[in-house]
């Protein structure tokens, strides 16, 4: 079992995630700032049947890439064995976040690429609304607590507040 001498690199796990979820959301946005940049200064040729097909093909995959995300954070929370050791747990959290965090970026990044082709702006708003549920995956010590059901030990372990 990890000590409070191992506080500080339970510490430094969630700083790591953070500085990954940080990277992942400046990014997106880095690129968001920059096809709206780039759209600003150019005429974009209206495609119909482009259009059409985005305008389905955008909003369902945000949709469907949000469900495989929780489905997927979930399965591979669930594998977690009570029997593992803390750092072990944080391993498999940040494994996990990763991994819906990736899927959200996928969609985020196709419809940024479909504003980039088309001047509908269905697409930035697809874009935002997916944005703001990234945010909400956003990593925290309350949600690993609760997402991997830690002991009562390791839960004050893990929330007592680090100076």
């Amino acid at each position: 079992m990890l000590s409070e001498k191992n506080n500080p690199e339970l510490s430094n796990q969630f700083k790591t995630l953070n500085i990954i979820y940080f990277s992942l959301i400046f990014g997106i946005i880095s690129f968001f700032v920059i096809v709206l940049i780039v759209n600003q200064n150019r005429e974009i040729a209206r495609n119909d049947e482009l259009d059409l097909v985005l305008t389905l093909v955008i909003p369902l995959f945000g949709l469907l890439m949000m469900f495989a995300s929780r489905i997927i954070y979930n399965q591979l929370i669930s594998k977690n064995s009570t029997k593992n050791d803390l750092l072990k747990k944080i391993s498999i959290y940040r494994s996990s976040k990763i991994i819906a965090w990736a899927l959200i970026e996928s969609a985020c990044l196709l419809s940024l690429i479909a504003a980039m082709l088309s001047p509908n702006y269905l697409y930035s708003v697809v874009f935002i609304f997916l944005l703001g549920y990234f945010y909400f995956l956003r990593p925290s010590k309350e949600s690993f607590v609760k997402g991997l059901r830690l002991s009562s030990e390791e839960s004050d372990l893990i929330l007592r507040k680090q100076s």
